[in-house]
């Protein structure tokens, strides 16, 4: 195999925890698939690297969940589909528009006349953020035909295509697997896409079975923690699911910017020190 899976991995921390695992065919494509630091050529590169050397049987392999149960075909219809789908994205037409938008804040846009020029704006300027570029019949503002997906560095990870919504082509985007990794209730983790940090409550270690899955079998249930003014503690802890391709392990260098209130926390759910002891703490606001 030409293309390694580990290339697609966007955590370091997930990276070196499967570097010397072997991982199912389909496993492999849906991790591809969620990669967004690589280009959407190397995925597709890879992806029909896959699609030739295994057999649909091979597909079948792992503990995963894919609409349609022929992995191999809807593999296929999505590399054709993208394929397409990208070309579409660099044919100019008088007819449609490309529409800028920062995924963070998606109501700001710029509108080019070409691809090529959107892409040229957003890498000359605005490195550093995540982009789409929608493709839009011209007074049909509302009606995104198809997009394209940039990463900080201004390369395109993904399009979509609107009006194969639903279809085969999509399963890919709709797959979950169960991934093994090295997290464990109690960690602290750091999300590379928040300025922040959270600690495992849940860890998903356990494979279930096909019917169960659903995509929080490719993160970790994790408590964050946010200052307010509002509460007499100082603020409150919130509950997400983060994926394990955008969290690290939290280094030592790390944890004098970790709030205190997450590091006791920490040191709660491993048994380190009592229910009792936390609450006291938490909620008279003083955090040892």
């Amino acid at each position: 195999m030409k293309t390694s899976v580990l290339d697609f991995i966007d955590s370091d921390t997930l990276r070196d925890h499967l570097r010397n695992q072997t991982l199912e065919p389909a496993i492999e494509c849906i991790m591809i698939t969620h990669s967004i630091k690589s280009s959407i050529e190397k995925k597709l590169e890879a992806l029909k690297e896959r699609y030739d050397t295994y057999s649909a049987e091979d597909f079948k392999l792992g503990t995963y969940y894919c609409r349609e149960n022929d992995f191999k075909y809807a593999l296929k219809e999505h590399i054709n589909t993208t394929e397409k789908v990208l070309a579409d994205m660099y044919r100019s037409d008088d007819n449609y528009v490309y529409n800028v938008r920062n995924i963070e804040t998606l109501f700001d846009q710029v509108t080019f006349t070409t691809f090529e020029a959107a892409i040229d704006e957003i890498k000359q300027n605005h490195t550093g953020s995540q982009f789409i570029i929608a493709k839009t019949r011209i007074n049909e503002f509302a009606n995104d035909d198809i997009k394209a997906f940039l990463n900080e560095q201004g390369v395109i990870y993904d399009v979509m295509w609107t009006s194969f919504k639903g279809s085969i082509d999509m399963s890919l985007y709709g797959s979950y697997a169960w991934i093994p990794h090295r997290y464990v209730a109690g960690d602290i983790v750091v999300p590379t896409c928040y300025n922040t940090f959270a600690v495992v409550v849940e860890d998903n270690k356990r494979p279930l079975t096909t019917s169960g899955l659903n995509n929080n079998n490719i993160s970790v249930r994790c408590m964050q923690f946010a200052e307010d003014n509002l509460h007499s503690c100082g603020g409150q802890f919130v509950q997400h699911n983060l994926s394990l391709f955008e969290i690290e392990y939290c280094k030592k260098s790390e944890m004098n910017e970790c709030p205190k209130e997450l590091i006791r926390f920490s040191q709660f759910i491993k048994g380190w020190i009592s229910a009792a002891e936390f609450l006291e703490e938490y909620s008279k606001g003083k955090i040892n």
